[in-house]
């Protein structure tokens, strides 16, 4: 496995809301900015004549360690927990973060610094001091792996994870709650005896179906959301996602919950032919589980074919305001290198009563 071209040792994000083109996003090691226009305390309004600098974030590991032909060297686990030694620096409304951690792709609980603190499947920061690094610490044992297996960690930051609409003043989460990922390869040394993690899930997944079904035209055309014009030929390189919730297929950012039990949502994959996916659930920034206490769902994409994915979310264990999305990490990137292929985070979706 080559570590050089799999390991990323630090990103900045970039997110503009333009006028014609809806929302731009760039991935840069030089550079990055996060930016919004920011109307009468409506981060999602757009105007014609003004955009505002919301603020910038990147992240990546501390005290690196290199090999004789000076390539970053793979993480080790050699038993017991397992810390990562990170740094993030923000500014502005950046400053609001959070992670989350996927070992092989599946959604790792970690606890924030201190061998004392919570398991959690995201612990949110709010950093003191703007344009500085802040030292952190995942400290973890993976829930999954063996000796012998060199697998990736995926750190993904979820930018103002805080934010929530309100249904009055805001009804959109905009360019709020977008992802930013860093990958490195892990090396296990030993087997980890994993933790009880179906104890920190809500299990709020039931009926949970795998299918497969053949892209479409109108497919490629939602997906494409008015903005671009998807074909074939950019599904054998790209990868998209998107959420449908029950019969409402245009549904966008809000969906207000009845007096149902269930609330059927269904989430579809499709792109890169060979990317392996796995697909995670959250619910206000937790994994959800099935009764299994199963939460990352896998998915192989097809030429062709869309990976699908319904689920029935149990409607009485959704708070009054519930942000809801799927991150999906792939387990073999290293394979599509030159392809870039990365995760992919769903939009935040409000479910209110």
């Amino acid at each position: 496995m080559n570590i050089r071209l799999l390991f990323k040792c630090g990103f900045l994000l970039m997110i503009c809301l333009l006028i014609i083109t809806g929302c731009f996003k760039e991935n840069s090691e030089e550079e990055g900015q996060v930016t919004n226009t920011d109307l009468n305390n409506n981060p999602f309004e757009l105007d014609e004549e003004e955009t505002v600098i919301l603020g910038s974030i990147f992240h990546g590991y501390r005290n690196l360690e290199f090999d004789d032909n000076e390539e970053v060297l793979p993480l080790s686990y050699d038993g017991d927990e397992l810390v990562l030694d990170y740094y993030v620096q923000a500014e502005g409304k950046a400053t609001n973060v959070g992670f989350l951690v996927y070992v092989d792709g599946i959604a790792q609980p970690y606890k924030l610094n201190t061998a004392n603190s919570d398991y959690q499947y995201m612990h949110i920061l709010d950093l003191e001091e703007e344009n500085k690094d802040t030292p952190l610490q995942f400290i973890f044992t993976p829930i999954t792996g063996k000796k012998g297996e060199t697998v990736n960690v995926t750190t993904t930051s979820i930018y103002n994870p805080a934010f929530i609409p309100d249904m009055k003043e805001t009804t959109s989460y905009g360019g709020y709650h977008d992802r930013l990922e860093v990958t490195r390869p892990l090396v296990f040394q030993e087997n980890p005896d994993p933790i009880d993690s179906a104890s920190l899930t809500s299990e709020v997944l039931n009926d949970v179906r795998l299918s497969i079904e053949p892209v479409t035209e109108d497919l490629m055309d939602k997906l494409g959301g008015g903005v671009i014009a998807i074909d074939s030929e950019m599904l054998e390189v790209d990868v998209f996602s998107m959420v449908d919730i029950e019969t409402k297929p245009d549904v966008e950012t809000t969906f207000q919950i009845n007096d149902q039990e269930k609330l059927h949502v269904t989430f579809k994959i499709v792109g890169h032919p060979g990317v392996i996916y796995q697909n995670t659930f959250y619910l206000n920034h937790q994994a959800l589980s099935n009764q299994e206490g199963e939460t990352s769902f896998q998915t192989e994409l097809t030429k062709g074919d869309v990976s699908v994915i319904d689920v029935e979310l149990d409607v009485g264990k959704l708070d009054d305001f519930s942000t809801f999305y799927v991150v999906s990490t792939p387990v073999n990137s290293e394979d599509f290198y030159d392809d870039g292929v990365s995760s992919l985070k769903t939009p935040s979706l409000l479910l209110y009563k």
